[in-house]
């Protein structure tokens, strides 16, 4: 029995726009209504002194009315702008319209702090039928408002935000004409105040419980520095100045979609980019993150895929004796989206299930001729190991095991690698800039799985494609290349490791064998757009931008029946403490500067609840994906994240 992929179109509409344009709301409007029910799981029941609110409340009323005067001015200065063209018009409408909604929003702010009388007054509930938001504000009184969450989108506006704004208003405050150079201001600080308008409702509700809520001295906060190691990789100007030669690369990509779409040819593409002066690159990456189009948005981030930025890269990695790609039938029933549904409204999704595994395709994966067959209709495995592989068998035949190692020793360890590239791009190809390193350091074979992407391939599809690898690992690997799995750590970077730590979970839920380790870098394991403080620095990060997260989370969740903001499997930092409490050993990897930071303590702070054995490693002045970063163009740098990687991966297989 054969289970061909489900195509996009098969279950979307043909009037599902792919194309959405950022500064129109579209793109995440999809994302914001399915997470608008998203709680941050909380276990910590508090007391906050009301000396301390009553304090802090004056502080952020004050501040509050401060934006709110900032903010009507600027309103006012835009309004007054004399635009040329249409197009130009049409910018600075948006941009002024992502002002009002910030506006309504603060305003309602200041009614909830300044209204004494302790329930919904008529003002307020005029200002919040007028607050235009997919998220509405759920606070009725000042109690209700998360003083602590909104200090820092507050700290982010008076300090960056509206002087930089203002700044450049001031330079053309005299003629009011709209220069090209303030027009590409414009649609860059209209995103960015998109993306602050997107989290200030849920930055104003989040539970006081949550635990970033909670004062750095407070226990929980206590118990996870115990397990924390924060490490520096060297001067924090060398990083700056290595991250920024790294960050070169990126522009490139990112230029080469924005401004040669024109050119047909791919190396002409590159050839036309390459004319450019870096300078112009940035220019071109800082529109195109500011415009960006989740079409163009795959393309650019599937730039290291392309086969001449794939030769170079290849250049500079280190031989491996064996790099093998094979493609794999289904093992067991898929995952699906109706089946995921209809758990959830049991209450058992993500509890222990008491069904056994259904397997299929038993008779052809004993004997599968097309094993080693390119078929992208099948799911793909890369194989990496640091022995020589021999042939036992004619390999056109393709009977039994023809692949074991020369010593003719059992190998019993192994690593699974689920490649990051947010859902959307990239492969086990471009990660090879470390698994190769890793599997030559650490004698052991790793399987990289090449998931489909989405948002051809939603979710479930490629946790579904990483729980038929597991189970093909399990129960073929043995007979195909002598490897018998007696000892897994499954490991995955950023939307990899989501699909890592979903994965454990399925393997706990159906009683398989539970991997011995996990170690995540930079995981994305809750991708609901609920308010988090690291989220702030996804606005002028140069590799994670806003734009970016919105159309990562958006193409992941686009099957119009899944539940992003409940399904524990789609945001694996919501499974249950049934499944959490089997979890293997768990190694964390993050640095300070990552979008995703506070989802690292998220994540810990939960297996401590149920006692898990949890470590995190954060490196100072590192950004998103820096595993990545570890090319000819890369940081150096990095060699230090791969080799701890390596003894945390020694550590959990001995």
């Amino acid at each position: 029995m054969q289970f061909p992929k489900t195509h996009l179109n098969d279950f979307i509409s043909s009037d599902y726009d792919r194309a959405s344009e950022i500064d129109d709301y579209t793109l995440f409007n999809n994302v914001c209504y399915k997470s608008s029910q998203a709680q941050v799981p909380t276990e910590i029941q508090i007391q906050i002194r009301n000396t301390d609110l009553c304090q802090s409340q004056e502080q952020s009323l004050q501040a509050t009315r401060d934006i709110i005067d900032k903010l009507n001015y600027i309103i006012k200065i835009l309004k007054t702008i004399k635009c040329e063209s249409e197009e130009k018009q049409r910018i600075f409408n948006n941009a002024n319209r992502h002002f009002f909604i910030l506006l309504k929003g603060l305003q309602i702010v200041d009614e909830l702090l300044s209204n004494c009388k302790g329930k919904e007054s008529k003002i307020l509930l005029e200002l919040k039928q007028n607050y235009v938001q997919e998220r509405q504000i759920k606070a009725l009184k000042a109690d209700d408002v998360n003083i602590r969450m909104l200090q820092v989108p507050y700290h982010y506006l008076q300090n960056k935000f509206l002087p930089k704004m203002l700044q450049h208003l001031k330079l053309h405050e005299q003629h009011m004409f709209a220069s090209q150079s303030l027009t590409d201001e414009i649609k860059v600080f209209g995103t960015e105040i998109l993306m602050l308008n997107l989290i200030m409702p849920s930055a104003i509700d989040t539970d006081k419980n949550d635990i970033m809520s909670l004062n750095s001295t407070h226990p929980v906060w206590k118990k996870l520095e115990c397990i924390t190691t924060r490490k520096s990789l060297g001067d924090p100007e060398q990083i700056r100045q290595s991250f920024d030669k790294f960050v070169q690369s990126v522009m490139v990509g990112h230029a080469l979609v924005n401004d040669c779409k024109k050119t047909t040819s791919k190396w002409g593409k590159i050839f036309s980019v390459s004319l450019n002066s870096i300078s112009a690159a940035e220019k071109g990456m800082k529109d195109h993150m500011s415009q960006l189009r989740a079409d163009t948005a795959y393309q650019a981030m599937n730039f290291i895929e392309l086969p001449g930025v794939k030769h170079l890269i290849n250049l500079g990695l280190p031989k491996i004796s064996t790099n093998l790609k094979f493609y794999i039938l289904p093992v067991v029933l898929p995952l699906t989206i109706q089946e995921a549904n209809n758990q959830i409204r049991q209450g058992i999704y993500d509890q222990i299930s008491n069904q056994p595994i259904e397997y299929v395709n038993q008779e052809i994966h004993r004997d599968d001729k097309f094993l080693f067959v390119k078929n992208k209709a099948r799911i793909r495995i890369r194989l990496l190991y640091n022995q020589h592989v021999v042939e036992q068998d004619n390999i056109f035949s393709f009977l039994k095991s023809f692949f074991v190692k020369q010593n003719n020793m059992i190998e019993d360890k192994i690593i699974i690698h689920i490649h990051g590239g947010g859902f959307i791009s990239q492969s086990s190809s471009s990660h090879q800039c470390y698994t190769r390193e890793w599997a030559i350091n650490l004698n052991v074979p790793i399987f990289s799985i090449d998931y489909s992407l989405a948002p051809q391939y939603p979710y479930p599809i490629p946790l579904d494609d990483c729980w038929q690898a597991y189970n093909w690992i399990l129960n073929y690997s043995e007979k195909i290349f002598g490897i018998t799995p007696n000892k897994i750590i499954v490991t995955g970077d950023s939307a990899g490791g989501n699909l890592a730590t979903a994965l454990v979970g399925l393997t706990i839920k159906y009683k398989l064998q539970i991997p011995n380790g996990l170690i995540l870098n930079y995981p994305a394991v809750d991708i609901r757009f609920q308010y988090t403080p690291s989220y702030l620095k996804s606005i002028n990060d140069k590799i994670l931008s806003h734009t970016i997260l919105g159309i990562c989370i958006e193409s992941y969740s686009a099957h119009p029946d899944s539940q992003l903001g409940i399904d524990p499997f789609m945001s694996p930092l919501l499974l249950s403490y049934d499944i959490l409490k089997y979890f293997p050993p768990t190694r964390l990897f993050c640095g300070d500067q990552d979008p995703l930071f506070d989802q690292v303590f998220r994540l810990a702070q939960r297996l401590q609840v149920v006692q898990r054995d949890v470590k995190i490693t954060i490196y100072e002045n590192l950004s998103h994906g820096y595993l990545n970063y570890n090319t000819i163009k890369g940081m150096s740098e990095i060699k230090q994240c791969i080799l701890d990687n390596q003894d945390a991966f020694f550590e959990l297989l001995n």
